[in-house]
């Protein structure tokens, strides 16, 4: 994997099941940005979507390796992943995981969740889907986010 495509930086907001969000801050990861033009009732509106891969071997929190705290919540229902997060999530420190649903913020971001806050000062997006490819040599997490 060459380590110099992965020089960008995300934050991650998983939601627990209180209903507040935990943010987690990733370096080295890669991200593609797409803009596209959508025609609504309203007319043009500008909408972004990214591809972001965080490989395994190089993606770092707080100078650590992201893949030692990363929680896995593959379950039947949303509900419950987030109960299996909020759970684990005391055991580790730096927990995260990647669900569906979640939210993705384009570079560094130091505020609580709060939507409106977050929009005026960066790009927001929601996981649209997670792949999780760590099998092989090339491993790593694959997600579509949308704004």
């Amino acid at each position: 994997m060459n380590k110099r495509f992965f020089k960008q930086t995300v934050t991650i907001y998983n939601e627990k099941e209180d209903g507040t969000y935990q943010r987690t801050i990733i370096n080295k990861v890669y991200i593609r940005k797409t803009r596209k033009t959508i025609l609504n009732t309203n007319g043009e509106q500008l909408a972004g979507s990214c591809t972001i891969v965080i490989p395994t071997a190089l993606a770092e929190i707080k100078g650590q390796l992201a893949i030692n705290s990363y929680i896995d919540t593959k379950s039947i229902n949303k509900n419950s992943a987030i109960l299996n997060f909020t759970l684990n999530s005391r055991l580790i420190d730096n927990p995260w995981t990647l669900r569906d649903g979640d939210y993705v913020v384009d570079g560094e971001c130091n505020l609580d969740f709060d939507m409106t806050k977050i929009r005026k000062e960066h790009r927001l997006f929601r996981i649209n889907s997670v792949a999780d490819n760590r099998k092989g040599s090339l491993q790593h997490f694959k997600l579509e986010v949308t704004e």
